[in-house]
């Protein structure tokens, strides 16, 4: 039988459950303030922009230097209501 320290407890991060509490632990989206704009689900972003975006490609942005994380949350802007107007017939004669 060969010797490996495959599941060794001296082997960090060897057991099953330290590895699936490490994955647990990171959040699924990363909050990031764009120092240059991309493209994101088809649409521009302006730069100084604050968005959430998912943490993978928070990261590869990060490493092109298009990004930098910050701590706040992006807040949602609620989209503006179009004002309704009403419009009167005027009869012809």
């Amino acid at each position: 039988m060969p010797l490996s320290a495959a599941g060794s407890a001296l082997v960090a991060g060897s057991s099953q459950e330290s590895t699936m509490q490490a994955q647990q632990a990171q959040p699924q989206t990363q909050s990031i303030r764009v120092l240059r704009a991309f493209y994101y689900q088809g649409k521009p972003t302006k730069v100084d922009e604050i968005l959430d975006l998912p943490r993978l490609f928070a990261l590869e942005l990060q490493a092109a230097k298009k990004v930098e994380f910050v701590q706040q949350k992006a807040e949602e802007k609620p989209e503006p209501k179009k004002a309704e107007t009403k419009t009167t017939q005027k009869a012809f004669i």
